[in-house]
């Protein structure tokens, strides 16, 4: 038996080459870059938002969104449900996170079952948002990929 390099077919699943290797296409990661994305930027995102001083706003957002988009992006098929269903929870655990960081004293006691349930309030629309986000990115790559094993 020789040992070269095993080629084409099942040798290129095993090493992780699918058909979308095959045809050209890139590969999608589930892993690391994602992550990342949904968790890195948003985080960025929060940390300019609290060092500008205006609290957690429109920076958070936008960062929140495109973090979310961006992962959905580079996720695989198995990634997508986390892409789908984790940015609401990275949003309010951000959100809690930099304001109590930056403002814990102020969140003693009952101050704190108000101040989450304020987070939870003024963060729904980014939530939704980044929902959105990972939703149209996945669906267009479903019609995408759809359209390439036709043609």
């Amino acid at each position: 038996m020789r040992n070269e390099p095993m080629t084409g077919g099942r040798a290129a699943d095993r090493r992780g080459e699918g058909r979308a290797q095959r045809r050209g296409e890139p590969t999608r990661t589930s892993g690391g870059k994602a992550a990342l994305f949904a968790v890195g930027l948003p985080l960025l995102g929060a940390a300019v938002d609290e060092t500008i001083g205006s609290g957690i706003g429109m920076v958070f957002a936008v960062c929140a969104v495109l973090g979310t988009a961006l992962a959905a992006l580079v996720s695989s098929r198995p990634g997508w449900w986390w892409v789908v269903t984790a940015p609401p929870i990275i949003v309010l655990a951000l959100t809690a996170g930099a304001e109590m960081v930056v403002h814990g004293a102020k969140y003693q006691g009952k101050a704190l079952a108000t101040g989450a349930a304020g987070w939870a309030i003024h963060g729904f629309p980014v939530m939704a948002a980044t929902v959105g986000a990972a939703l149209l990115v996945v669906l267009i790559r479903i019609v995408k990929d759809g359209r390439g094993r036709r043609g």
